[in-house]
């Protein structure tokens, strides 16, 4: 037959077969389709190479001319089975799958084979036999096969089954609409594979290589599948779960607006009777303008809310549109999602109506709330500055027990004003948590010394046990923390006559676990007070109850501590916990889980100061200080008995370091430290020691150390914190300033201006005023104070050509209140620069947010004691000097 054929008509239909292929990619947008169409074109043009090698060698009339050819064709013939592979993955959207280590192992065998193929004149491993037929004008090369073309033959056939059985599954997977793209690749495959089959089974030598027509056929239906039905242009989007699984109506249309399909919710909705493109887009046309507006909308994100009347009721619909993008991020078509929100709508107005009325209601009892506030702590402001300035005069020991009571009383109707509007700001939601980073040591060192005065008052030891292991700066709700401590420390110290109360901080980490940034942290407050029955341990947590009813009368409080605080840690998704014994004590805890921003693993070595003796009758007490030693690596000696002490200090040279605590004898305890001096006084290396006081007995006590030699003091409670600074001052590795008590009634006074500081106070209470004087002379004997009823006086002062350094106004006065009187100052380049400092009674938080936000330059809360003011003044007294 083939004799009887045109010889160059044969040549030229398999130059245009070769060819047609390569000319398909030229109409392939590649910036619209994507990593498939990459695949597509190396698909092509290996069917390129393997069809071209094949016209060359028909065209070659010598053996090894033909062979060079023979060679040529392999390179298309191992590449196309792969690369039809990695098409139909990407296709099918499984790119996933392939990895670069996937990659190699694909092309594997073809490279094998390749190399076979080109090194087959050194062996017959792939042809075992060359051999020239001729056949009218053709000469035909008939080859011996060997192992490498079965194994070539065998991985082709492999993965072109494995290719359709994957184009066969996704068909599966998409809607009918959209499984003719599929099946327009399925058809281009198939011819390859089934002439490929023919090829493989036919008996006897085959003269032509027919393959060479079947790429015509792949390339011709993979470009109708690519034209005529969007092929790589809107990719399926796991049709299964969103067409078959959701109840939201969907439809999705092309770049012209053109509605490619819709599920059955969205046929539903539209009240089709079935799935229709070309009727769906006419309903929608006529009778759904909002999605029609949607759909011929070029925005490629939207989303809009309507109602319609549908059978007497008024229906809700959310419809959002979302823009489909290929693998260029380029848009190639759009999803409309339609949902019946009816219901949703009928909820929301219903809780909108019920949040505005209980909006309402808080409203009102915040009002009072924030009235009842300033009521009573305008006056309070008064009788505690005037209290505590009268305790401060010289009065007999009667007037001054008589002032010290009124000031007491005074203090905790104060606390039982914050108690009661705690309990309400968080009851009402306005207490919110404010998690930042804090410095944990700082924070403790704070509290502790707050409250030491009145642990030391009463003859208790107040101690703090810190596990060296967790960090200073944690991340938590600073207010709320420091709020639960005080609480509980001040029930312990109140409840609690005779012995200690131990602050203890504990990780609870494991030992896995230490590195991480999140801590769990065990806060325990425990005392050695009168212990609570086990059938009242509940009831104390309940708001104004107490374990019995004559603890009021004795300790006094609203009993609202322990409410508060549970309320406050519920918001850090903790709770108080108790463990109690009647006449030995009780331990409240909590876990509180904390960001860390510096763990502490790594133990600082100050071990320069040899070894260090402890001596403290109390035991707990002792063996912090141990620990705390122990922390920066240095020998410790731990004693409870001054003979324990003596021996020690007699039979071991090695001591640097001797910590006395004060508490041990009291005021034996000057005459045992310069015993102990006598002892070492002759040893080659000086012996450091440190008295360890408390707050009650710094001024008179520290005088007595100071005679005998003794220049270094630790401050009870010992931290972390003190004991570094001791310890560093005592080596001299930094220049420490010593922690000198502060005066209680009195404070340096600052150096004389040139000019003398002048205050204008805005307040329409006259007591309240001339408290303010008063803590002003106090603070500067010279300072000129201006006073104003109400804010228009305040402005007539600040016309006036001696300009106030300092404003403190009321916020709440008449004719003009503080907030307008701010403004005021604000406008005019004049004052515009003078500091204002906020007045108010109101205690609420939001109320002190809002000052803050207001723009002044700082506040004041009534009732204001003489150290609160020293703190907020000073600053802008020290600036004018």
């Amino acid at each position: 037959m083939l004799s009887s054929l045109n010889f160059n008509l044969v040549l030229f239909l398999l130059v245009v077969v070769a060819i047609a292929p390569v000319l398909l990619i030229l109409f392939i947008k590649k910036d619209e389709q994507g990593k498939a169409s990459t695949y597509f074109s190396a698909l092509m043009i290996a069917c390129f190479v393997y069809s071209i090698s094949n016209v060359f060698e028909l065209m070659m009339t010598t053996t090894s001319l033909k062979l060079l050819m023979y060679k040529g064709m392999y390179v298309g013939a191992v590449s196309f089975a792969p690369l039809a592979l990695l098409f139909t993955l990407v296709y099918t959207e499984r790119e996933k799958w392939i990895t670069q280590n996937r990659l190699y192992l694909l092309f594997l065998v073809p490279a094998i084979n390749i190399l076979l193929v080109w090194t087959n004149d050194y062996h017959t491993f792939f042809y075992s036999s060359f051999e020239l037929i001729k056949n009218g004008d053709f000469e035909f090369m008939v080859t011996g096969k060997g192992f490498g073309y079965w194994l070539h033959q065998s991985y082709t056939l492999l993965l072109l089954f494995v290719s359709l059985y994957i184009l066969l599954k996704r068909t599966k997977e998409v809607p009918p609409y959209d499984s003719r793209q599929v099946y327009m690749v399925i058809l281009g495959l198939c011819f390859p594979l089934l002439v490929y089959l023919l090829y493989l089974t036919s008996v006897g030598p085959v003269m032509i290589d027919y393959i060479t027509f079947s790429f015509l056929g792949t390339g011709l239906f993979f470009y109708l599948g690519l034209t005529r039905y969007n092929l790589f242009k809107i990719a399926p989007i796991a049709y299964r779960t969103l067409f078959d699984n959701m109840q939201e109506g969907v439809l999705v249309t092309d770049t012209s607006g053109a509605l490619i399909t819709l599920n059955l919710a969205a046929a539903n909705m539209l009240e089709l009777k079935t799935i229709n493109q070309n009727v769906a887009l006419e309903v929608i046309e006529k009778g759904w303008p909002e999605i029609h507006e949607l759909i011929v909308s070029s925005e490629d994100y939207r989303m809009i809310e309507f109602s319609c009347e549908k059978e007497d009721y008024l229906n809700w619909y959310l419809v959002s549109k979302s823009s489909i993008k290929g693998h260029n991020r380029k848009v190639v078509g759009s999803i409309i999602l339609l949902r019946d929100i009816t219901q949703e709508k009928l909820f929301q107005f219903e809780i909108q109506r019920s949040r505005e009325e209980a909006e309402e209601a808080n409203r009102a009892k915040s009002e009072f709330l924030a009235n009842m506030s300033h009521e009573i702590r305008t006056p309070l402001n008064g009788v505690i500055g005037f209290t505590e300035l009268l305790s401060n005069t010289q009065l007999n020991d009667q007037q001054s027990k008589y002032a010290n009571t009124a000031l007491n009383s005074a203090n905790a109707l104060l606390d039982l004003i914050n108690d009661i509007l705690d309990l309400a700001k968080i009851e009402s939601g306005k207490s919110e948590t404010n998690i930042k980073e804090l410095h944990l040591y700082e924070l403790l060192e704070t509290i502790l010394d707050v409250l030491s005065f009145q642990a030391h008052k009463k003859g208790l030891e107040l101690i703090l046990d810190l596990d060296p292991r967790i960090g200073d700066v944690i991340e938590t709700d600073e207010l709320k923390l420091k709020q639960v401590l005080i609480n509980l420390l001040n029930n312990a110290l109140k409840f609690t006559e005779k012995g200690h109360v131990i602050l203890k901080l504990s990780l609870l980490n494991s030992e896995s676990e230490e590195n991480h940034e999140q801590l769990n942290i065990r806060f325990s407050v425990s005392d050695s007070g009168i212990g609570i029955p086990k059938g009242k341990q509940q009831l104390i947590f309940d708001a104004f109850s107490q374990a019995d009813s004559s603890t009021t009368k004795k300790f006094g409080g609203t009993g609202l501590g322990l409410t508060i605080s549970n309320k406050l840690l519920k918001l850090l998704n903790s709770s108080v916990q108790l463990k109690s014994e009647i006449g030995v004590g009780s331990d409240f805890y909590f876990d509180l889980k904390v960001k860390t921003v510096n763990f502490k693993n790594q133990e600082e070595d100050l071990s320069e100061l040899d070894e260090v003796l402890v001596i403290d009758g109390n035991e707990v007490s002792g063996n912090v200080l141990k620990t705390y030693c122990e922390h920066f690596k240095m020998k410790v000696i731990s004693v409870g008995t001054v003979t324990d002490a003596f021996f020690v200090l007699e039979s071991n040279l090695n001591i640097g370091l001797v910590i006395l605590n004060n508490s041990l004898l009291g005021k034996n305890s000057v005459w045992t430290m310069q015993k102990m001096m006598v002892i070492v006084e002759d040893r080659p290396k000086q012996v450091e020691f440190v008295a360890a006081v408390g707050s009650i007995e710094q001024e008179t006590i520290m005088k007595s150390y100071r005679s005998i030699g003794c220049e270094a003091f630790l401050f009870k409670p010992a931290t972390p914190a003190k004991m570094e600074r001791l310890f560093k001052g005592l080596m001299k590795i930094s220049t420490v300033k010593q922690d000198f008590p502060k005066e209680q009634n009195g404070y340096s006074m600052p150096l004389k201006a040139k000019d003398p500081f002048k205050l204008l106070i805005a307040e329409d209470n006259a007591v309240n005023r001339m408290l303010v004087k008063i803590y002003m002379e106090k603070l500067d004997p010279h300072a000129i104070i201006m006073e104003a009823e109400n804010g228009e006086e305040a402005l007539e002062f600040l016309k006036s050509s001696s300009k106030p350094d300092l404003v403190i106004t009321d916020i709440n006065m008449p004719k003009l209140d503080g907030y307008e009187l701010l403004k005021a100052i604000r406008s005019k380049p004049s004052t515009i620069q003078i500091p204002v400092i906020g007045f108010t009674a109101n205690a609420f938080q939001s109320a002190e947010e809002e000052i803050k936000n207001a723009g002044f330059n700082g506040f004041l809360t009534k009732p204001v004691v003489q150290e609160k003011f020293r703190k907020v003044v000073m600053k802008w007294l020290k600036n004018s000097n």
